[in-house]
């Protein structure tokens, strides 16, 4: 007896001093990735993944070099290499150089669209990537200024910078976009999913991820019409250090610092500064943004762990519409008006990888929105909070087949000055919304697809009346509600080379805030959509020429309106879910890479909107709109260009955008003042760098280089021809 024990205490010790050594242990990867002609491919993203998804990745330094360490309890990885102008590549880790393929359409080692980390060559639905190499390159100091090169979306931007500014894709609302933070969710309560695209700043910013198309199957609440994730800084990059100062028109000046570094022990961090500063082309014009970032991760056998942190404070004057009057009700400038925002995003992410077709994972974060508004009338606030929390498992059952499922939590709350019981005293309204989700991958030589579903159940609260609001608002009770969104997405290359791609898909989104303070409904239920897209891809010209077409097709139901006027015969409430609407449209793209030194993208997108008849009212429709109109602010025709290329010491872009009119509401009553035409517009922008050595470039950026008046939207005058003249360092990585 006492033998066995000896020989099992041995046996335990010999055991745990293994499984602590190989633990400790790492292999090392490193290699070079190149160009066709052998030239580095600085900036391409370099992953390690296995059948679960990402298990590590990293960016390559100026000369395309990448070193990784991986734990030896992975078995069965492979390194994913992704660069703007280039083919994904999937290789061995074995490989040491990695030669990349030139391909016409910029892709991602992975985005969003998807509860499973899915690269976008092997997604259904429509997915752009804006990555590191062009933020960079673009010099541009605000996110939104990028993304008005994506098809299908349509941005519109009071005025100058920091102006508000609404995103429509596909004929989408404004409200009907899924906006993230690395993941974590950022839109407003109060304006039931809005989010203002204005202040987030591209210093911090690595990449850019749009999905088009609803996503509500993976993400829950408010993704009808797109999701948008912005993807920081990596701590795991490395060592690196960039440092702006550009200065401009309008007593523009912007002041940045980003940087990463590794610390023992596989320890990382991030850190972003910026500052920026301008006035517009009037009084009380002036903007002001200062954003911080930070983030640490950690590395440990199969397990990592990534925090981070960023505050966005920001000022801005609201002179009020001093353009298109065409009923003369513009009174002079509002020289009091101003708006403030200090937001907080802080989010968590946690994962395990069990073996290699085992993974969990545990995400947590939270938002925080304090705006203000001074007028002539007063003081007004609004205070969003929103806490996310989702636990998630992800098993590869087979090589073909991957599943990924779990539990999605969010409290949303909101205070709000004009949000009050009966005592005139303002309090909390929030609502508790559960997800549970089911996704599968399929993968089957040249064909792939996914298919999920998810259960989303939101808990109101009690929530106290208002005898005296405007309706009289009574006690609501507590009330629960459920509704299922499934989605299915797949594609096929054909041996010939063209890809055909697809989805269906619903969205959801859930009574705002506002939706819920100012009605006497207590029974108002989310909106959705449903919606469809098929399209196909066709490389020519040995890769070099990718043209894409994808058609689409919305349909808008339950949309909250106000059941006054003609529609007061529909609904004993001063709001009800009454509306519907219809968009459908054609996206096509021509993307042209003859070399690595040059690419030529253009997008044409063409939209079709309709109002329709209200649920149960024969040719009837909302108060101050006509049957089968256009709806407001989305144009039927608008596109993109962009060039770029680099010779010897110079690098450069010319940007393009056109957009058709589009019908708007007088500016300063909006639709009781009435329906008016806003003219199209095109817009060309300049953007050249020159290399000067050291880590330094020097850069002139110049926007709406033609000098067009142009109204994004209708009454807010954009700028004219403007520029900035800037220096921006790079510290040299060395890995």
């Amino acid at each position: 007896m006492q033998l066995k024990r000896t020989v099992s205490t041995v046996a335990l010790c010999a055991a745990a001093f293994f499984f602590f050594a190989v633990s400790g242990m790492a292999s090392e990867l490193a290699g070079v990735v190149v160009d066709p002609l052998g030239k580095p491919v600085a900036g391409a993203q370099v992953a390690v993944v296995n059948a679960t998804g990402i298990v590590i990745q990293q960016v390559t330094d100026a000369g395309g070099h990448f070193s990784m360490h991986l734990s030896p309890l992975y078995e069965e990885a492979q390194l994913r290499v992704a660069a703007a102008g280039f083919q994904t590549t999937t290789v061995a880790t074995v490989v040491q150089r990695i030669q990349l393929p030139i391909a016409p359409r910029a892709d991602s080692v992975t985005v969003v669209g998807s509860a499973i980390e899915t690269p976008m060559a092997e997604q259904g639905s429509s997915v752009t990537v804006i990555g590191a190499a062009e933020i960079r390159e673009r010099n541009e100091g605000q996110t939104v200024d990028l993304l008005r090169q994506v098809p299908g979306l349509v941005l519109g931007q009071t005025g100058a910078r920091g102006g508000a500014t609404s995103m429509f894709v596909r004929g989408g609302e404004a409200k009907y976009n899924l906006v993230m933070l690395n993941g974590i969710p950022i839109g407003s309560f109060y304006q039931g999913g809005a989010f203002d695209f204005a202040h987030i700043p591209a210093d911090f910013v690595d990449e850019i991820d749009v999905a088009r198309g609803p996503q509500s199957a993976a993400y829950g609440s408010y993704a009808l019409a797109s999701t948008v994730n912005f993807v920081t800084r990596s701590p795991e990059d490395g060592r690196a250090l960039d440092i702006t100062a550009e200065g401009g028109s309008h007593d523009w000046s912007r002041f940045a610092g980003s940087g990463s570094f590794m610390l023992p022990k596989n320890w990382g961090v991030a850190l972003s500064g910026s500052a920026m500063n301008g006035n517009g082309a009037v009084r009380n014009d002036d903007y002001r943004n200062d954003n911080g970032f930070v983030a640490l991760s950690h590395r440990w056998m199969t397990q990592s762990f990534y925090a981070f942190g960023n505050i966005d404070s920001n000022d801005v004057g609201t002179p009020g519409p001093y353009g298109s009057n065409p009923k003369h009700y513009y009174s002079g400038l509002d020289l009091v008006s101003r708006g403030k925002n200090n937001t907080s995003v802080f989010g968590a992410h946690y994962r395990d990888d069990l073996s290699d077709k085992l993974r969990l994972e545990l995400i947590t974060g939270f938002f925080l929105n304090n705006s203000g508004y001074v007028s002539q009338y007063g003081w007004s606030f609004n205070k969003d909070i929103r806490a996310h929390a989702d636990a998630r498992a992800t098993w590869a059952i087979l090589k073909q087949w991957t599943m990924a499922g779990g539990y999605a939590f969010e409290r949303e709350e909101m205070k709000n000055t004009y949000v009050t019981d009966s005592s005139s005293r303002t309090f909390p309204l929030r609502r508790d919304n559960g997800g549970i989700y089911w996704e599968n991958h399929f993968s089957f030589g040249n064909f792939f697809a996914n298919a999920g579903l998810r259960e989303e159940i939101y808990q109101s609260p009690a929530e106290p009346g208002n005898a005296y609001g405007y309706p009289p608002r009574p006690d609501f009770t507590p009330r629960t509600d459920t509704k299922l969104t499934p989605k299915v997405s797949g594609g096929y290359v054909f041996k010939t080379g063209e890809r055909l791609h697809a989805s269906f898909g619903t969205g959801i989104r859930p009574p705002g805030g506002s939706d819920l303070a100012f009605t006497n409904n207590p029974n108002l239920k989310p909106e959705r959509t449903i919606s469809y897209d098929i399209g196909v891809e066709q490389t020519l010209w040995n890769g070099r020429l990718a043209l894409d077409a994808t058609w689409f097709h919305n349909d808008f139901k339950d949309l909250i309106v106000t059941a006054g006027g003609s529609l007061a015969k529909l609904s004993q409430f001063y709001t009800d879910n009454l509306a519907n609407a219809r968009t459908r449209g054609m996206e096509t793209t021509a993307r042209y890479r003859p070399s690595s030194v040059f690419s030529l993208t253009g997008s044409y997108t063409w939209l079709d909107t309709r109002v329709l008849s209200v649920n149960g009212g024969n040719g009837l429709v909302q108060q101050y709109y006509a049957l089968g109109q256009p709806l407001l602010r989305r144009p039927k025709q608008s596109g993109t260009l962009e060039a770029s290329g680099r010779y010897k010491r110079f690098s450069g872009n010319v940007t393009g955008y056109f957009r058709g009119q589009t019908l708007d509401v007088e500016a300063n009553y909006g639709l009781f003042g009435g329906q008016y035409i806003n003219p199209g517009y095109a817009n060309i922008g300049l953007n050249v760098n020159y290399r000067a050595g050291h880590g330094a470039t020097l850069y002139v950026n110049v926007r709406n280089l033609l000098d067009r008046q142009y109204e994004e939207i209708y009454g807010y005058p954009s700028p004219l021809v403007n520029f900035v003249a800037g220096i921006k360092w790079t510290l040299p990585r060395n890995r």
